[in-house]
């Protein structure tokens, strides 16, 4: 199972990533296609920054959820990334990115705080079936935006 520790320096890295190439793209590679989906590369970022703010209510509603719950049968993950990643259409890259930092640092602080025995936990979302929350958040939080930042930064 991922620990805090892991977890915490895999959101860092995720932040000091985002900061980089925060800085050091130009507005015509923000605005390259990032991938298949269509998203451009500012898109992909908005989306990476959003998912912090959620991350924790996320796993709020793991710990509270009943066991064998599947807590992504009721959720349109295109409608609810569409939705997110249009709410800061208008914002900068600077913007983006703070609020990156903001978000993100906010998990690390709720994972200081959390009991270890949150992360162990087995919770099932979508394609995830009974896995540690510990788990879960290394491959949906950490590997997930990291892979969307690389992906983004390996382009240029």
């Amino acid at each position: 199972m991922a620990t805090k520790t892991e977890l915490i320096d895999g959101i860092q890295m995720l932040i000091n990533e985002s900061r980089r190439i925060g800085a050091r793209f130009t507005d015509d590679e923000w605005a390259m296609a990032a991938d298949e989906a269509g998203w451009t590369n500012k898109q992909v970022l908005a989306h990476v920054a959003a998912i912090g703010g959620i991350v924790v209510p996320m796993v709020g509603g793991m710990a509270s959820a009943p066991a064998g719950t599947d807590l992504g049968a009721n959720v349109n993950i295109d409608a609810m990334n569409a939705q997110l990643v249009g709410q800061r259409a208008d914002k900068s890259i600077a913007a983006l990115v703070s609020e990156l930092e903001t978000s993100y640092g906010g998990v690390i602080g709720y994972l200081r705080a959390a009991p270890d025995e949150l992360l162990e936990r087995r919770v099932t979302i979508g394609g995830f079936r009974d896995m540690p929350v510990g788990d879960l958040l290394m491959q949906m939080v950490v590997m997930h935006g990291i892979a969307h930042i690389y992906h983004a930064a390996s382009r240029i």
